[in-house]
């Protein structure tokens, strides 16, 4: 890399060191230095660098095989832990478990501190070019800036000029992609200053590996990343315009259609914020509010993770969905924090990039400390001389980032013949930019019990803190096999790795828990919860209520079509297809008459109809919904009910592409039924009783009472005589087949049946217990004070309650066994009815602004809680 930026730089992030040889490098036999590359590891064959030498010493201590062993357990945390890229991103790409490579890259205190230095100098640089374009622009009447690159930029808005940024700050949040040259200098191939992804990702990573390697880790002295968010913590405090003790921060999320995510909900976790997007926020008077159950609650500072031009439809344009109008109104009151400021990603453009030398000389009065890869604008008659003349050396990308939609140009640009671009730069060459070709440097990758080499470049992050820019310990490590241009989103490569960054002398413990000298207030709960998580939680539960009673009918099913009782095995089974065609998960074709006939093709059909993701009420598609949904609220469950829910989706992906049968179908729903009762404790068993519990257990109740009465509709209504094994069928779907017998005994009846199932209120899977539960649920959620009587969704809980209990089943059996199924069909339409009315009750007083209507027969993840 020698260009015309490297001669502005002061090339002080190249570090020499002396080579040592370490003791018996054995666990690298086989690997391959790549010619003309630096080598993070070696510096030559069998010749490591310094500072990797007691790691290597441990490693071969630790030996391939047990290095082996526990990196497959941590995979499985990776697995379990759902740490995925793109996973609700673009519905063209498949969901991308995240690749973490069990070799850390190891960087040297001493040559660290110049890259440090190297980024808070850039940072500052950045601030204050922001700070210049949106206010007084002299850079562009001092002819530093040509005026094109600002006022043709498509993410320069007027509404943010002349806006006064929070503390006087525009770039709190700031990252660097890095990579090092063949010459071990280490280059910036791009600023990131919008809202930088990949911090929450580089902390899973350390989390994995110092786990994977604790040993190692501590001999190493690696520098800790607590402390880095300690200060994001404290200076976002400082934000705020209210000057207190614990003042509301939020951290707003694009959501689950966002490729990170997963990085969203790692840091609201891990950071204690809440979790929000564009829609759980309303401006009232200037301020920002956070909308719950318990009413709008003032917001204080914002961590935004949306581009600048999603986060207010009213002033920047966008969809009307995105955003909350009028938050940039809020920013010029002064009511709220935000970082980083609005439009703060003018500078991550690579046009900027071209300048940088001349503006630190011009606003710093001192040369960039890390060189810029060199970069010329087509927009400069000489900088176009110079592209075409050198293209064929060079890559060429647009001038203007704007995030989400220049990686399909990049592409585009990547395909395109010389002659192809040149004819595309003469049309506008203002709107591209060429690069010189990174030549990144290699280190080894551990693959399939060996090692081989990969290309690395790493994400380096800043936050600034009041005097000056931290930058965090370590960063993102991506990696590639080949030496292509890495897209500029963290998921670019085909990997990562955990960046240790080496201390030369032992480390200080970190922790984000309060010290011991502070006091808090106490309090029993907090009455944050948006709207949206509540609507989501509700519809959790119901998803997984539904799952567990499809599952319990499908086994019973499946558990008859391969018994070995002859001819008796039919007598129950019509009907109980009927009920798997009522809740759609076979055609109806397959409830008809001729069971025995039809056997062969049920046999064949009934799997694949389960595990088809395609058909909406489908098993499989009920579990991908429930995923869904749960992945909405990820920062809400705890870390044993995320891998739980994990371990659902994976039984099913585990038969993806195969042609499952009966044996396939047994297998897994009885894994579905244990995973989900597992999942059920813990939220029994874990969760504080909050408007979230109360809300996940309004779902599961309230569609556990629908699963009981169509299940006793679908095979009792209708019946001129209801057999024997259909009773214990029903009993055993129900769960409730051993109560009954240590009751009843083998002594089945209709009677005794309907008793244990609708008003029996001791039974945790009857009718009345599910009643009585929703009224207490339904009693403890928020409500005016002021309010006299009881509200809608009280006095309907209170008349489904008061109907069951004055049912009289001896009446209703007793009808029934002389061929009046009047009363019980009564008792049951009344119930299917009024349960629905429910829902929408708690829906509209609690929920109606959450989202577009959602409809449990369509089982698709939607916000609101609306029934058909």
């Amino acid at each position: 890399m020698t260009q015309q930026q490297s001669q502005s730089s002061t090339g002080s992030s190249k570090a020499t060191p002396p080579l040592v040889t370490p003791p018996a490098a054995d666990f690298f036999r086989g690997y391959q230095l790549r010619p003309g590359r630096y080598d993070e590891v070696f510096a030559q064959p069998g010749q490591l660098r310094p500072h990797w030498s007691r790691f290597v010493q441990d490693l071969n201590q630790l030996g391939g095989d047990e290095f082996a062993r526990r990196w497959e357990h941590s995979r499985l945390l990776v697995h379990e832990n759902g740490i995925a890229y793109s996973a609700f991103g673009d519905p063209n790409e498949n969901a991308r478990p995240w690749e973490l490579d069990p070799f850390p890259l190891l960087i040297d205190h001493g040559e660290w501190s110049l890259v440090a230095s190297g980024l808070q100098q850039r940072a500052e640089l950045l601030n204050r070019v922001l700070a210049d374009l949106y206010g007084p622009q002299s850079l562009i009447s001092d002819g530093i800036l040509p005026p094109e690159i600002l006022f043709l930029h498509p993410g320069f808005h007027r509404p943010y000029h002349d806006v006064e940024a929070p503390a006087g700050r525009w770039l709190h949040n700031y990252a660097a992609d890095l990579a090092r040259g063949p010459e071990g200098r280490w280059w910036v191939l791009a600023d990131r200053a919008e809202a930088p992804s990949g911090v929450g990702f580089a902390l899973e990573n350390r989390v994995v590996l110092s786990r994977m390697l604790p040993s190692c880790f501590r001999n190493t002295n690696v520098r800790r990343l607590a402390g880095y968010f300690m200060n994001v913590q404290e200076s976002l405090k400082r934000l705020s315009p209210r000057q207190r003790d614990n003042p509301r921060i939020v951290l707003l999320s694009q959501g689950t259609a966002s490729a990170n995510y997963f990085e969203d909900a790692y840091l609201a976790r891990y950071l204690g914020y809440t979790l929000v997007e564009g829609d759980d926020l309303a401006i009232r008077t200037n301020e920002v509010m956070l909308k719950t159950l318990s009413g709008l609650l003032p917001v204080d500072v914002v961590l935004r993770r949306p581009n600048s031009v999603a986060c207010d439809s009213l002033e920047l344009g966008g969809h009307l969905n995105h955003g909350s109008p009028g938050l940039l109104e809020a920013v010029r009151a002064k009511s709220v924090g935000i970082a980083n400021a609005l439009g703060s990603g003018l500078v991550e453009s690579p046009v900027f990039m071209a300048y940088l030398p001349a503006l630190a000389q011009h606003l710093l009065q001192e040369p960039l400390k890390l060189p810029t890869l060199a970069t010329w604008w087509c927009g400069r008659a000489d900088h176009w001389q110079f592209v075409r003349q050198n293209i064929d050396r060079l890559i060429v990308k647009p001038a203007f980032r704007q995030r989400g939609s220049d990686r399909h140009r990049s592409r585009q640009l990547c395909r395109m013949s010389r002659d192809e671009l040149l004819r595309c730069i003469e049309k506008s060459p203002h709107e591209y930019v060429a690069q010189e070709r990174a030549a990144r440097s290699t280190m080894p990758r551990w693959k399939k019990g060996t090692f081989d080499s990969v290309h690395v470049s790493l994400r380096a992050f800043a936050w600034h803190t009041g005097d000056n820019y931290q930058v965090l310990h370590g960063g993102l490590t991506r990696t590639s096999s080949t030496d292509d241009p890495l897209e500029p989103s963290v998921g670019g490569g085909e990997g990562s790795k955990d960046t240790w960054v080496l201390s030369n002398a032992p480390v200080e413990h970190l922790s984000l828990l309060p010290t011991r000298g502070e006091s808090l207030r106490l309090v029993r709960s907090r009455g944050d919860l948006p709207s949206r998580v509540a609507d989501n939680l509700y519809w959790l539960g119901r998803h997984l209520e539904r799952a567990d009673s499809n599952a319990r009918l499908l086994r019973t099913v499946a558990i008859r079509i391969t018994s070995e009782a002859g001819s008796a095995r039919f007598a129950d089974l019509p009907y109980l297809l009927r009920c798997l065609a009522e809740h759609g998960q076979i055609e109806p074709g397959f409830a008809i008459e001729g069971i025995k006939d039809r056997l062969p093709n049920i046999e064949v059909g009934l799997p694949a109809a389960v595990f088809d993701p395609a058909q909406p009420n489908s098993l499989r598609s009920i579990v991908e919904s429930t995923y869904g949904i749960a992945s909405r609220v990820r920062d809400r469950l705890s870390v044993d009910s995320w891998r739980a829910v994990t371990h659902l989706d994976a039984n099913f992906r585990r038969l993806a592409g195969t042609t499952p049968d009966l044996s396939d179908l047994l297998n897994v729903v009885n894994e579905l039924i244990i995973d989900l009762a597992a999942l059920g404790g813990l939220v029994t068993e874990s969760m504080t009783r909050t408007h979230a519990y109360r809300f996940v257990e309004l779902g599961r109740r309230l569609e556990r009472a629908m699963q009981i009465l169509t299940l006793v509709n679908s095979c009792f209504i209708g019946l001129t005589q209801v057999p024997h094994d259909l009773l214990e069928s029903v009993l055993e779907i129900a769960d409730s087949r051993m109560t009954y017998r240590s009751r009843y005994l083998a002594n089945l009846q209709l009677q005794t049946v309907l008793d244990l199932l609708l008003t029996d209120d001791t039974n945790p899977r009857a009718l009345a217990y599910q009643l009585v539960a929703l009224k207490d649920h339904v009693t403890g959620l928020p409500r005016l004070s002021n309010t006299p009587g009881m509200t809608p969704d009280q006095r309907l809980v209170s008349s489904l309650l008061h109907l069951i209990q004055m049912a009289d089943i001896e009446e209703i059996a007793d009808a029934y066994a002389v061929g009046d199924q009047g009363p019980l069909n009564t008792l049951i339409t009344d119930l299917l009815t009024q349960l629905p009315l429910l829902s929408n009750a708690v829906s509209l007083r609690y929920l109606v602004h959450a989202g577009p209507s959602q409809l449990l027969s369509d089982l698709t993840p939607s916000s609101g809680a609306t029934d058909p």
